[in-house]
């Protein structure tokens, strides 16, 4: 028989990664999807534009990049902020329309790739941030 106990402890522990999984994972097969398999150049403006984003948010939220990190374990709420709609699914419908717009008006390949990488991260973490708002206020 299967433990809800467990089963509850593993999504808790799966939560945020698995969130952003999928996200980043959905924001490269939608960029394969509109330009075929990507070069090498594609691939690296994919990861640097995701770093830059990730990097600048860590900065902005810890005042710099080369200070002391103590870290807590975050607390849920709420089930429905274990879902990430807001940050995994509206972030990647914001993808297909920034990338099709992106390709017809010409913008080179690489560039938006980049864009994309830097737009699923930033995005996915500021949508986190709403959720985890949302799930303290209806709790």
């Amino acid at each position: 028989m299967l433990s809800r106990d467990r089963l509850r402890g593993v999504l808790v522990d799966e939560v945020w990664a698995y969130g952003y999984t999928l996200t980043i994972w959905g924001a490269g097969a939608i960029l394969i999807a509109e330009y075929g398999v990507p070069s090498h150049v594609d691939v690296l403006g994919y990861v640097a534009g995701s770093l830059l984003g990730f990097g600048l948010l860590t900065w902005y939220a810890f005042q710099g990049l080369l200070v002391g990190v103590e870290h807590e374990r975050r607390d849920v709420r709420t089930a429905a902020q274990m879902v990430h709609l807001g940050a995994t699914f509206l972030n990647l419908v914001g993808a297909v329309v920034f990338v099709r717009l992106a390709h017809g008006v010409g913008v080179p390949e690489v560039l938006t790739f980049a864009l994309v990488g830097f737009q699923a991260t930033v995005v996915y973490s500021l949508f986190l941030v709403v959720e985890e708002e949302l799930g303290r206020r209806l709790k």
